[in-house]
């Protein structure tokens, strides 16, 4: 028996083609991973060429590429001068909208945020920003007053002002906030119109399309164009009368310098562009043979009338009635942007966005957002908030016309006053008026430029005053001092503190009941108590009186000089007594 050959390769039996557990080196371990990986080989292989292929052509294509032009700005067609001639109108007839502006940039830029509303008009902003300095606070403007409530805690950041505005702390914006802020005001109330401007006005000629573009997820067209009024220089509105239009919470018609309002109805063409047609209300006639929107002619003062007795007549002894003289202000003409601006303009003609350069250079943005309107709430020196202006009723007409009787009844009130009388200055007052006495007594002061403290004492004759020291919220002495200090004597018409402290004495000195004018503006509350605010047409000049259910007057308001509105602050009952003050040796001059 021959023994099998040992050592011979490939003779090993059935054995020998059993797979290994595990992947083995046999044959059929050998191709299935040679044939593996050669696939990831050739993978890799072209996946490098791929890449080099593609940075090449990345390459190539950056070394040639051009940029593709954009399309060129054109003139505007038709239609499209025909949505941004309606821009104006448009906004005019949406009445409000949210607003974000920035004026300047880096550093200096200020942020204001608030709303505008077109129809009154009014603005009521919140000021912020690194560049914001003392005008940082809150602010209120028509178009032709400027009220600031400076804040320099509040946070660089502004935000949305309170819907009920405070009550207290605000003046009117001095000169280092009118030269910063008025031109951004006025820009916002030039976007609006209760009507288009005459053909080729607005847009001008060289108006042109620039590009399409977004805002708000909405397709819009941006549009370069001056304002309206830019090109030949503009002139803004002047301050209205006692029942100005620019003024919230009044009937709307435009002032004249003896403080009448002359008619002027909404298709007036000689209001100014941007002006607002007529609140309804009471219409004053313009004199017969006058031109529509002139100055009205004063009418000569009845004898013994009163500017300021409400539904009465002065008895005699008492001082001629001074007059309310509200000058026409000229703003300073010019155009309120240096050059064109862009428009943001939808399909719609609703603005969205404008950008241009204000006079000065600086840069602006506006942006409006139209969802966010409330209705505004303008403050007590702006009138107040508006009303539906009525007839008096019968109960109304007996409550104004036995005023005079009940006040006498009375015998007197203490008084606080509040009197945004000029720029930068915030006057108050304290003291007592005696019916009784024909007699007033204060102690007024304020902040800003006021000349310090000052006690006041009102008669027939005149007013004496004299300079003092103290809190200005503090009530006079009593009895009036008689030395230590320096008594002046002058007319009672120096200044619209005099002007108001003579009409509240005027209201309960008439004994004879005559026609005025009259008006109630709205119903209100002041202390508790509700009231109806009644303008009276005083023969001189306009007055509200905030008249209680029980017929007694709570408060006074006058129409300033500067066409903001004082007010007079009453609490009928007993007053100490105000003897007279000491007078010089020379004898007083006759009250004019």
């Amino acid at each position: 028996m021959v023994a099998p050959a040992r050592g011979r390769r490939g003779d090993r039996g059935p054995a020998a083609h059993r797979a290994r557990p595990g992947g083995g080196r046999g044959g059929a371990g050998r191709d299935g991973g040679g044939s593996g990986g050669g696939r990831r080989r050739a993978a890799v292989v072209a996946l490098g060429v791929v890449a080099a292929a593609a940075a090449a052509g990345l390459v190539v294509g950056l070394l040639t590429w051009v940029p593709a032009a954009p399309e060129p700005s054109r003139p505007l067609t038709p239609a499209e001068a025909e949505r941004l001639a309606a821009v104006r109108v448009t906004n005019h007839r949406d009445v409000r909208s949210g607003v974000r502006l920035t004026l300047g940039e880096a550093g200096a830029r200020t942020d204001v945020v608030g709303w505008v509303d077109w129809s009154r008009p009014l603005a009521y902003l919140d000021v912020g920003g690194p560049g914001a300095g003392p005008d940082r606070g809150l602010l209120q403007a028509t178009p032709e007053l400027l009220l600031t409530r400076p804040d320099p805690t509040a946070v660089p950041a502004p935000a949305y002002p309170p819907l009920v505005p405070p009550t207290d702390g605000w003046r009117v914006g001095d000169a280092a906030a009118a030269r910063s802020l008025r031109p951004a005001v006025a820009l916002l109330f030039a976007l609006a119109a209760p009507r288009p401007e005459r053909a080729g006005h607005f847009p001008a000629d060289d108006a042109r399309w620039l590009a399409p573009a977004e805002a708000g997820g909405l397709p819009v067209d941006v549009f370069r164009s001056r304002l309206p009024g830019d090109a030949v220089g503009r002139a803004l509105p002047a301050p209205a009368g006692p029942s100005g239009g620019a003024r919230p919470g009044g009937t709307a018609s435009r002032s004249t310098p003896t403080g009448r309002p002359a008619a002027a109805g909404p298709e007036d063409p000689a209001g100014p562009p941007g002006s607002t047609p007529r609140e309804p209300g009471p219409r004053r006639s313009t004199p017969e043979g006058a031109a529509p929107g002139a100055p009205a002619a004063p009418r000569p003062a009845r004898s013994g009338a009163s500017a300021s007795a409400p539904g009465t007549a002065a008895p005699a002894g008492t001082w001629s009635a001074p007059t309310i003289s509200l000058p026409t202000a000229v703003p300073p003409a010019g155009p309120l942007l240096d050059g064109a601006a862009r428009w943001w303009v939808d399909r719609d003609a609703r603005l969205h966005r404008l950008e241009g350069r204000l006079r000065d250079g600086a840069p602006v943005t506006l942006e409006l957002q139209r969802a966010n309107r409330p209705v505004l709430w303008p403050v007590a020196a702006l009138g107040g908030r508006a009303g539906l202006h009525r007839a008096l009723t019968g109960p109304e007409e007996d409550r104004l016309a036995r005023l005079a009787t009940r006040m006498r009844a009375q015998g007197g009130a203490a008084a606080t006053l509040t009197a945004p009388v000029a720029p930068g200055r915030a006057v108050a007052g304290t003291g007592w008026l005696s019916w009784t006495a024909q007699a007033a007594y204060l102690s007024v002061g304020g902040t800003g430029a006021w000349p310090g403290r000052t006690l006041r004492r009102y008669d027939a004759a005149g007013v004496w005053s004299a300079p003092a020291t103290g809190d200005p919220a503090a009530p006079p002495p009593l009895p009036p001092p008689r030395t230590g200090y320096a008594w002046h004597h002058r007319p009672p018409d120096a200044d619209d503190v005099d002007l108001l402290l003579a009409a509240a004495l005027r209201v309960g000195a008439a004994t004879e009941p005559t026609a005025r004018p009259a008006t109630r503006i709205r119903g209100d509350r002041l202390a508790d108590r509700a009231v109806d605010v009644i303008e009276v047409d005083a023969e001189r000049g306009t007055l509200r009186c905030w008249i209680d259910r029980s017929g007694l007057l709570r408060r006074l308001e006058l129409r300033t000089r500067l066409g903001t509105y004082a007010q007079l602050d009453l609490a009928p009952g007993p007053v100490p007594a105000l003897p007279p003050v000491a007078t010089p040796s020379a004898k007083p001059r006759a009250p004019r």
